[in-house]
């Protein structure tokens, strides 16, 4: 057992509490904002390039999952990487992790950037977390554009998404792909609120 001497010595790591109020609202997974908290906490107390398969094995995953949230913190302008010289003049990769901080509100009491409410932002966010879950694996960035576009372009409802992702469930379908056959079923039968689909599921239980 850690005694408290021990957890001392071991050092500390802070971060505003405007990340962890906000970091859903400005549209990053857990999975994203748990790499991004991870670079940071690396690059707090090493000179060196962050050790992607080091900071992997930390997580508990695997080492793709760490490049794909790289990769979507860097699509959705969370960091930025950049070239910058060590102690000898050779070029190594930095994760400039400030670019996210220009999104956060003004204060503790702000309103976030994005026009959607609150309450609406938790419910999208709620899906891409629940489809992680689910499948068991971080969502890859093609799985997560396709999502956005569920909910952007083809305004399927956050509650309609979770019912399509227990049918697929249910059904032992761990597919993006499968889901969005049951969303377009739905979506040609008018079956467009979750009252209404579950409705319809339970008519056709009871066949």
């Amino acid at each position: 057992m850690t005694d408290f001497k021990t957890y001392l010595e071991a050092g500390q790591f802070s971060l505003s509490n405007l990340l962890f109020d906000h970091y859903a609202t400005l549209g990053l997974t857990q999975t994203e904002f748990m790499t991004y908290l991870f670079i940071d906490q690396w690059q707090a107390s090493h000179h060196q390039t962050p050790d992607l398969k080091v900071l992997a094995a930390r997580m508990n995953v695997a080492p793709n999952a760490i490049y794909s949230a790289i990769e979507t913190l860097i699509q959705k302008q969370a960091i930025a990487l950049e070239s910058v010289p060590d102690g000898h003049g050779r070029m190594r990769d930095h994760y400039d992790l400030s670019p996210i901080l220009a999104k956060l509100p003004t204060s503790a009491g702000g309103t976030p950037t994005p026009a959607t409410s609150q309450a609406n932002v938790d419910a999208q966010t709620n899906v891409f977390n629940q489809i992680e879950i689910e499948f068991g694996r971080p969502l890859s960035p093609i799985e997560q554009e396709t999502i956005r576009d569920w909910l952007t372009t083809d305004h399927y409802l956050p509650e309609v998404i979770l019912l399509a992702l227990r049918e697929a469930v249910l059904n032992s379908a761990y597919s993006l792909k499968y889901m969005d056959r049951i969303l377009l079923n739905w979506e040609r039968r008018n079956l467009k609120t979750p009252q209404q689909v579950q409705a319809d599921i339970r008519r056709h239980q009871e066949l």
